[in-house]
């Protein structure tokens, strides 16, 4: 297969992970795969395959140069199969593809990717032929939220990522570059610094623990917006040896296995990549439950569900973690079981590279 993903995201976020994976998990499986990536992506800095991108912004809705642009790297490369996520990708993508003729493969990554707006409804119904989505919660809230949309045009292809292995050496050098002494542990969160993250509770709830655990730091692991803010708190709260900023890492399975707790308190999720690493280094979860993370997280198994906002409950169960290592161990194994049972990345790519020839013999015929 010849493949084109079509990204036009700055900021790197779970869609931008998910096509990087699964490039180069194809390519890997003989596939050829192209990016075409905004100029000024996080994408274009760590990307694995530099040869494969192409830099190119997109520019307004239905931009004329840039759908002949992509009508012209469909076939300089006899691109098979066009992959989009956002409403300007469908647009611009999907009109290419309608022109050469081509499939357009919609990945989407949250329920907010959809709209009542009526372009967002044309685009969707006349440029894009199928849908994946990370999880069934998003399906089944999609279709049951927006009556143009059909059921059976949706594939569930879960998040997926293989066994962690770093060396303990691997992990010393990280907990010392963030300044963590060997006899310290870590609750850790990766995520995009953004809003509705929710960071902050995590922040609050850690602050009321760690006085009676001065052996525990919190690690956070992300860039973005609300990194000023977060700062701030935890000046406020005293906190400033207690927690690190570590910033944006291209290298999330390693921080994942830095960690001892792995931390989500989203309010709003679709499956995230976060949960899926942590449970990849083998790490108990404390997760919001929202979005399709009680599909992986099974409460007081392999960690606990608790609801959005409750700082109390947050505080207790990161309590009951640190305090019970037997209850970290036992969480440990059942994430490594939760991930090789269902979740790895090697099943992630074979699946879709079945629905990819699925779709593309389906479209021939």
């Amino acid at each position: 297969m010849n493949i084109l993903y079509i990204s036009s995201k700055k900021r790197w976020g779970g869609v931008t992970s998910w096509m990087d994976i699964t490039a180069k998990g194809l390519k890997n499986k003989g596939h050829s795969v192209w990016i075409l990536s905004h100029p000024n992506s996080k994408y274009n800095e760590i990307v694995n395959f530099p040869d494969s991108v192409i830099s190119a912004k997109l520019g307004m809705n239905y931009n004329p140069i840039t759908i002949v642009k992509i009508v012209f790297l469909i076939k300089k490369y006899n691109i098979d199969l066009l992959v989009t996520n956002i409403d300007k990708e469908v647009a611009i993508g999907g009109i290419a593809g309608r022109l050469c003729k081509i499939p357009n493969i919609r990945r989407i990554g949250r329920e907010d990717d959809f709209s009542n707006k009526p372009r967002k409804i044309w685009n969707h119904k006349h440029l894009v032929d199928k849908s994946i989505v990370p999880c069934n919660y998003i399906r089944d809230k999609i279709i049951h939220k927006y009556s143009y949309l059909n059921k059976s045009d949706f594939t569930t292809i879960y998040n997926g990522r293989n066994i962690s292995t770093f060396t303990d050496e691997d992990i010393f050098r990280l907990k010392n570059l963030w300044k963590v002494k060997k006899d310290e542990q870590i609750i850790g969160m990766t995520c995009q610094l953004l809003k509705i993250k929710y960071v902050e509770h995590l922040i609050q709830a850690f602050s009321t623990i760690s006085d009676i655990n001065p052996l525990w730091k919190l690690v956070i692991t992300g860039e973005g917006p609300e990194k000023q803010n977060l700062l701030k708190l935890v000046k406020q709260l005293d906190l400033e040896k207690k927690v690190v900023f570590a910033g944006f890492s291209d290298t999330p399975l390693l921080n994942a296995s830095a960690y001892d707790i792995g931390v989500l308190t989203s309010k709003l999720e679709g499956f995230p990549n976060s949960i899926v690493e942590y449970f990849s280094a083998g790490k108990p979860v404390i997760a919001t439950n929202v979005g399709g993370n009680s599909e992986i997280v099974r409460d007081s198994v392999n960690g606990f569900l608790i609801p959005f906002g409750d700082i109390h409950i947050l505080s207790e169960k990161l309590s009951l973690l640190i305090n019970n290592l037997k209850l970290r161990n036992e969480m440990s194994k059942q994430a490594t079981l939760t991930i090789e049972t269902n979740f790895t990345e090697d099943k992630m790519i074979d699946e879709l590279e079945k629905y990819f020839l699925k779709t593309i013999y389906t479209e021939d015929v």
